[in-house]
């Protein structure tokens, strides 16, 4: 079972944080295996990616597009291109993309870079489901009062998709409809 969570972030709140921590004790205990333990969960998160065939941000994002008409991929990243330099590191992601998506107007993102999130987003895959989550915690602590701030996060396996807070809930629901059915 996959779970696919929205946040919307508008700062760091208790309830934000007991959302993702639910989500992780549901991630926990979605493998209905009899041991019941923490080391399970990582390894299914993990085979959950494989299970779909979905390993890299690429892929995710050329999945999407076919049920998200108003996206394209802009930027495959290279370690030597990623702007936040985490591509390939040890506390970082194994792929990244940039896409846009049509519904952003130029007016919304003058002045920001082309592969900028809020011109659409950026699918990010690490090598599991935790550091996905632990990825997009880590940019909703510190978004308060940056471009970051009121990006959507949707999940499918270990891929962070980060969504344009430009667009309306009900544009960014394309999204999670498009993940959630990946899963």
């Amino acid at each position: 079972m996959r779970i696919c969570a929205t946040f919307r972030t508008t700062g760091v709140s208790a309830g934000l944080v007991a959302v993702a921590a639910v989500c992780g004790l549901l991630a926990g205990c979605s493998s209905g295996g009899a041991d019941g333990g923490g080391a399970r969960s990582a390894a299914t998160a993990s085979e959950q990616a494989v299970a779909v065939g979905l390993t890299s941000a690429e892929q995710v994002a050329s999945t999407l597009e076919r049920s998200v008409s108003t996206m394209t991929t802009t930027v495959v990243y290279t370690a030597a291109t990623d702007p936040d330099h985490l591509l390939g590191t040890s506390r970082g992601y194994l792929s990244k993309v940039a896409f846009a998506d049509s519904r952003v107007q130029p007016a919304d993102v003058e002045g920001t870079k082309a592969d900028a999130v809020v011109r659409g987003g950026s699918i990010e895959t690490f090598a599991t489901a935790a550091q996905a989550h632990a990825r997009a915690r880590s940019i909703e602590s510190g978004a308060q009062g940056t471009a970051s701030a009121g990006e959507y996060h949707y999940y499918v396996g270990a891929s962070l998709i980060r969504v344009s807070q430009v667009l309306t809930p009900a544009q960014a629901n394309d999204y999670e409809l498009a993940a959630s059915s990946l899963g």
